[in-house]
C-alpha cells in the first residue's frame, strides 16, 4: 500500500508492518488498558515517522552517488530502500548504509536535547504524558540504531559488512558470507526471543533469516549471469494466453504445462501482462472460471531487448515483478526471465564447476 511519494520515491507499507503495529496495540491494550494502548500507538506512529526519515537518509545518500530509489517499503524489521542498482564501489555502499543510522542518531540526540537529558526509563515508560512520549521515542530510536547496526544482513550493519567483504572478495562472495552471518545472527536472535517469550522479536528474526537468504540468492544470480545478454537466459518455449481468455483456459494451461506464469499477449504478439499461478487461484476462488485473465494479470511488466545486460534484469526481478519480458524491435514478445529459471541456471552453473 503506497501512502506517500516524496521526490519521486514512493513510501509503501507492507501488510506485515500493519499487522505488527496492530499486534503491539492489542498486547498493550489487554495488559494495560486501551488508554495506554492509544498512547502506545501514538508513540509507534511517531516512531513510524522516524523510520521513514531513517530511510530517506539512505535515499539522499544514494542520490549523491547517482543511484535513484524507486520506493521505500516499511517492514516489521524497519524500512527497506529499494535502490535501482547496487552502488559501483563498496565505499559508496558503506556511506549509503550508514546514512540511515546517522539520521536515527541525530533524531535521538535532538530528543535528548529537548528533554534536557535522557529520562529515567521508569519515568519514560511509566508515565502517560507528552514528555513520556518523547522519552520513549528517544529510547526507541537508540534501540533502532543499535538494532540496525547488528552485522545481520540485510540490516544496515550487515550491508556495511557486505561492502567491506566485497571490497576484498568480490560482490557475490561478500554477499554470500554476509548473508550466512546474518542468518546466524537471526537464529541466535530467534532462540533468545523464544526463550524470553518475545513472539514479535522471533517473527523479526524469521524475516531477517528469509531476507538474507533472498539477497544471497539474487547475488548468486548476478554472478552467474554477469556479462550475459537477456537473450542468453530467457525462456523461449512457453504458452501464451489472449487477454480476453477466461481463467478456465489458464487453469487448463496450468495443469497441462510446467509453467507457473503465463504471458498475456494482444493480437500483434505484444505483452499486456503476466498471469501467475497465484493470480489464477485467487481469481478462480474470488470471481469464478469465467473471469477474463486481463483482470487477474500483473500489468506493470518491464520490457528489455535481447541484448539487454542481465545485471539490469536481475535488478528488475529484485523489485518483486513476476517476470521481465524480452521483446524484439517491433515490441513482440520473444521470451521472458523469471527468478525461478535463473535459480535453475545457478544450479546448473554450480553443478558444472570442475
Amino acid at each position: 500500500m503506497v501512502i506517500a511519494e516524496i521526490k519521486g520515491t514512493k513510501v509503501r507499507v507492507h501488510v506485515t508492518f500493519v499487522l505488527f503495529l496492530l499486534a503491539i496495540g492489542a498486547v498493550i491494550g489487554f495488559r494495560e488498558g486501551w488508554e495506554a494502548a492509544a498512547l502506545g500507538m501514538t508513540t509507534l506512529a511517531l516512531l513510524f515517522v522516524c523510520v521513514v526519515l531513517h530511510e530517506f537518509g539512505h535515499v539522499f545518500a544514494a542520490r549523491h552517488f547517482g543511484v535513484f530509489t524507486g520506493e521505500i517499503v516499511l517492514l516489521p524489521i524497519g524500512g527497506v530502500s529499494r535502490l535501482e542498482r547496487i552502488p559501483e564501489r563498496p565505499q559508496e555502499e558503506i556511506v549509503i548504509a550508514l546514512a540511515g543510522p546517522a539520521v536515527t542518531l541525530a533524531i535521538a540526540v535532538l530528543l535528548i536535547f529537548v528533554l534536557g537529558g535522557l529520562p529515567d526509563p521508569v519515568e519514560a515508560f511509566g508515565e502517560t504524558n507528552g514528555r513520556a512520549v518523547l522519552g520513549q521515542l528517544a529510547y526507541l530510536n537508540l534501540a533502532l540504531l543499535a538494532f540496525n547496526l547488528l552485522p545481520a544482513f540485510p540490516l544496515d550493519g550487515g550491508r556495511v559488512l557486505r561492502a567491506a567483504l566485497a571490497s576484498r572478495l568480490g560482490y557475490a562472495r561478500g554477499t554470500s558470507i554476509a548473508a550466512h552471518i546474518g542468518q546466524g545472527v537471526a537464529i541466535l536472535l530467534g532462540v533468545f526471543a523464544l526463550a524470553a517469550g518475545h513472539i514479535i522479536l522471533a517473527m523479526i528474526a524469521v524475516v531477517i533469516f528469509v531476507a538474507a537468504g533472498a539477497e544471497a540468492g539474487m547475488a548468486r544470480m548476478r554472478a552467474v549471469t554477469a556479462g550475459l545478454p537477456a537473450g542468453e537466459s530467457m525462456i523461449t518455449a512457453f504458452l501464451t494466453l489472449p487477454s480476453r481468455a477466461p481463467i478456465s483456459d489458464a487453469t487448463t494451461a496450468l495443469i497441462r504445462s510446467s509453467q507457473a506464469e503465463f504471458p498475456i499477449i494482444d493480437a500483434d504478439g505484444r505483452l499486456e501482462g503476466v498471469l501467475t499461478r497465484n493470480g489464477i487461484i485467487k481469481a478462480l476462488a474470488a470471481t469464478g472460471p469465467s473471469t477474463p485473465v486481463a483482470e487477474a494479470m500483473h500489468k506493470d511488466i518491464p520490457h528489455v531487448s535481447h541484448w539487454h545486460p542481465m545485471d539490469e534484469v536481475v535488478r528488475l526481478l529484485g523489485t518483486g515483478v513476476p517476470a521481465v519480458a524480452v521483446a524484439d524491435k517491433n515490441g513482440r514478445l520473444v521470451g521472458y526471465v523469471t527468478v525461478e529459471n535463473l535459480s535453475e541456471q545457478v544450479l546448473i552453473a554450480k553443478a558444472s564447476r570442475p
